[in-house]
């Protein structure tokens, strides 16, 4: 912990996002796409597909934040680190399977199957990977040069991916099969590369000097263990607020990734390669943006920072509105990327802030039970975004169905028409639904009280704590941050409460290592 980040250890975290948002907003863009118009298959086969291989994965997102928390008492752990194997193991399966999920066809089982693999590989590689800030460092300025920096490459990564598929789309045809396996095969290659020098470049906390919780000791207990954790991390109010935000902006960022597709093709009749300049153009400009609000959040937080993009979203949305309703027309693509760019330069606030924000939710629990407990929250995060994904996925595939939507395969030689219904079905799930997601994260957020001062005074309180300070010797503003963040009462903290695990089988009790 007291190893000072370097460029390169920013460099390398950041590299994590070449698969968080790139790989991810590649699939989201795209793959039901391909899978509706080039594989055939219809839009609730195509989206079953994503939302059970989600919500299978999503048990495992807090299973491995438990077991990462306590690899470090391992041998293996020991050697190489709480999370680096787990990584390394998923990264493995990332370079295999991700272009496999773009061969055209393929059966049902088959397309299941590789996004089941790639899900797992995926969870493997982030949960432990998005611990790194908690452990690398405290400092509130250094944990926002890792989290922004993390952020600018996911929006390097939608850049240069808006570019490629624009390519190859103009190159190989626009709705062929092998314009969709050249952007699998090469988006693949890059990510693999972006992993290796992300594991490469990062660093942990050294598993000797972490304070761990009891062991578990036997199956049953494991799993009782497991149950307590994920109960226990809702009692921290930060993290209630926390999740809110991130679930429904997930939720938002995923079915704007998926449906704007959509919406653009079959609402405004545009085309892939005009949907792929836009992504590409509009995800430059998100650059800008970014460095605007890793300014904002570190000077007035990331609450009311995450308000001014939802804001944002909502122009944008208006903007969409008003196209339907003018239809097709010359100015048409020039307004749609206009209302396009607006929408990514809130999204942007929307995607970084609860990243951001995760990045403190250790400290803040360590305020309430002494335990540092980074992997277990970052599992419980990771299962609320793929629960939003899979739900995304459900609303998405069910949606078009209900409304009419065809199918097609690559065998067919022009697009089918869409009935009306099918529209206005796309332009409801673009436009309306994400305004009701986005006002319920507003609510949560201007509850929520995180700032660098109050931050800050909640781990320099921690500090005394742990240096054997007394709690009756807190200053008013400590006991205040305190308080706001775990929304416990001062005396309840610092492991005065029942909120951590505690295996009542003396023989198992983990002595904390100083």
């Amino acid at each position: 912990m007291n190893e000072k980040i370097k460029l390169r250890n920013i460099l390398g975290y950041s590299s994590i996002n070449f698969l968080g948002s790139g790989a991810q907003g590649l699939m989201s863009a795209w793959l039901l796409l391909f899978y509706t118009t080039v594989c055939g298959l219809d839009p609730i086969k195509a989206g079953s597909i994503f939302a059970i291989a989600r919500l299978i994965d999503a048990v495992g997102n807090p299973v491995l934040g438990f077991i990462s928390d306590s690899f470090g008492q391992t041998k293996l752990g020991r050697k190489f680190g709480r999370r680096k194997p787990f990584i390394a193991l998923g990264i493995v399966g990332i370079a295999i399977i991700f272009p496999c999920l773009w061969i055209a066809g393929k059966s049902f089982g088959y397309y299941f199957a590789v996004n089941m693999i790639y899900e797992i590989s995926y969870t493997l590689i982030f949960v432990p990977g998005t611990t790194l800030p908690a452990e690398m460092t405290q400092n509130a300025a250094e944990k926002a040069k890792l989290i922004g920096g993390k952020q600018y490459c996911g929006t390097l990564s939608g850049f240069i991916s808006g570019l490629l598929t624009a390519w190859i789309f103009t190159t190989y045809g626009k709705t062929s099969a092998q314009s969709f396996w050249y952007i699998g095969l090469s988006w693949g290659i890059i990510t693999t590369l972006a992993l290796l020098f992300f594991i490469f470049n990062v660093y942990e906390r050294d598993p000797e000097t972490a304070v761990y919780e009891d062991a578990a000791g036997s199956l049953g207990e494991v799993f009782k263990k497991l149950g307590v954790d994920l109960v226990s991390c809702m009692r921290l109010k930060a993290f209630r607020l926390h999740s809110v935000m991130w679930f429904l902006g997930s939720i938002y960022k995923q079915l704007a990734g998926g449906v704007l597709t959509f919406f653009a093709i079959y609402v405004l009749t545009l085309t892939t390669v005009d949907v792929s300049a836009v992504n590409s153009v509009s995800s430059g400009v998100s650059l800008v943006a970014i460095f605007i609000y890793i300014i904002l959040a570190y000077k007035i937080g990331g609450p009311k920072t995450f308000k001014l993009g939802i804001g944002i979203i909502v122009i944008s949305l208006l903007g969409y509105v008003y196209l339907v309703f003018a239809g097709h027309n010359s100015m048409t693509l020039t307004l749609f990327f206009i209302f396009t760019v607006v929408n990514i330069v809130g999204k942007a606030a929307v995607d970084y802030i609860p990243t951001y924000q995760m990045g403190f939710v250790a400290d803040i629990d360590e305020a309430l039970t002494l335990k540092r407990r980074e992997g277990i929250y970052n599992g419980i995060n990771g299962l609320f975004g793929k629960l939003a994904a899979a739900i995304e996925s459900i609303v998405l595939g069910i949606g078009l169905a209900a409304f009419g939507f065809i199918s097609t395969s690559a065998k067919a030689k022009v697009m089918p028409e869409q009935p009306a219904s099918a529209i206005t079905g796309i332009a409801i799930v673009t436009i309306v639904f994400p305004i009701v997601l986005l006002t319920i994260a507003w609510i949560a957020a201007s509850r929520y009280k995180l700032t660098k001062e109050t931050h800050k005074l909640l781990v320099d309180e921690v500090n005394r704590i742990k240096a054997g300070g007394l709690m009756d010797d807190v200053t008013p503003e400590a006991k205040e941050a305190v308080e706001v963040l775990t929304g416990w009462k001062y005396e309840k903290c610092f492991g005065n409460n029942n909120v951590a695990y505690t295996n009542k089988n003396k023989k198992f009790h983990t002595t904390a290592i100083n």
